[in-house]
Parts: C-alpha cells; structure tokens; sequence
C-alpha cells in the first residue's frame, strides 16, 4: 500500500506540475499601427520659381567682369620684385612691393600663387637656376612672415630661361631680368 501512496503522489505532482508549468500562455497580439494622416505641406514657404533666376547674358557679364577687376588688380598689386646684380636680397623698393603683395593676398584669401624666380644672362645655367630658386623663396618667406598661408604658395626657377630682354650689353638692361614675378594659380 505504501507503493500505491508513493505512485499516486508523484502521479499526482506530475499532474499540479503539468497544471502550473504547462499553462498556456496568452498570445500577446500586436496591434498594427494606425497610419497618421501626412501633415499638410507648409505652404508659407516658396522656393523661387524658374522665372525668379536671372538667366539673362548680364549675369555672365558681371561674373566676367569680376574675374577681369580681380586680374587687373593681381597685375597692379602682384608686381615683379627686381634684385642686385648676383643676389636674392630684398631691397626697399621691393620690400615695399611685397608688402602690397601681402595686403592683396589677405584680401582675397582664396588665391592661390607661384612666384617665379628669374635671373639675367651672366652666370651658368646651373647656377642661375639656384639664384632664381633663392629669389623666389626669400619672396615666399617675406609674404609667410607677413602672415600669408604657405600653402598659398609655390615656387619655381626658371634662371635665365625667360628673360625680358635677351643680349643685354648694358647694367639696366640686365637689370630687367633679375626678377621675382607673381602668377595667380586659383581664383
């Protein structure tokens, strides 16, 4: 009789087990969300129509004219530096050159330059080629200590490649040679 006790115990625990663990469980449903009527355009806004744009040839005209006034003024205030027979020093007369070169350039921060470095006829090649190199970088650091980005600027040599005048027999011809000049490379 204890064994028939015994098993309708754990048939019986079985069973409350089987009741409490196995309920089912509820189905939770998801309720599919009700779709929110799109808001109405603001209609207080305007973008402007086709008929707003000015497409007219003055447009490109004013532009032209703007990149035109930009030029003439590089040309004006981006004038050539001229050095000393045999020599990358800066000289008053081109100290007070690069110093309008500097103002110019902290005014249209967005222009981006070469200065090219040039030499008269005497002297190698080889040896003109690094005296032109010296007179651009001395202009170069004037304009960076001035507070230019050098990032704004490039140097090259050309020596006695590009010369303003070629067979020079006298001094001031010579003169017109030894030069640093200015090309605008971005706008």
């Amino acid at each position: 009789m204890k064994a028939r006790i015994k098993k309708t115990m754990v048939v019986c625990m079985v069973v409350a087990v089987g009741l409490i663990g196995g309920c089912r469980k509820k189905k939770t449903v998801l309720e599919e969300p009700q779709q929110q009527p799109m808001p109405r355009p603001d209609t207080s806004f305007s973008e402007p129509s086709a008929m707003s744009v000015d497409t007219s040839d003055d447009v490109t005209f004013r532009e032209a004219d703007i990149r035109e006034e930009l030029a003439r003024k590089a040309e004006e205030k981006l004038a050539p530096v001229y050095f000393e027979y045999n020599s990358f020093s800066i000289s008053t007369e081109a100290s007070r050159r690069l110093a309008e070169a500097a103002a110019f350039l902290d005014e249209y921060p967005r222009l981006r330059i070469l200065v090219e470095g040039h030499c008269d006829e005497r002297g190698s090649a080889e040896y003109n080629i690094g005296l032109g190199e010296n007179r651009a970088r001395v202009v170069k650091d004037y304009l960076v200590n001035y507070g230019i980005d050098p990032i704004r600027i490039e140097v090259t040599s050309w020596g006695k490649e590009r010369l303003v005048e070629a067979g020079c027999t006298n001094e001031l011809c010579h003169s017109k040679n030894r030069r640093a000049e200015f090309k605008v490379l971005q706008q």
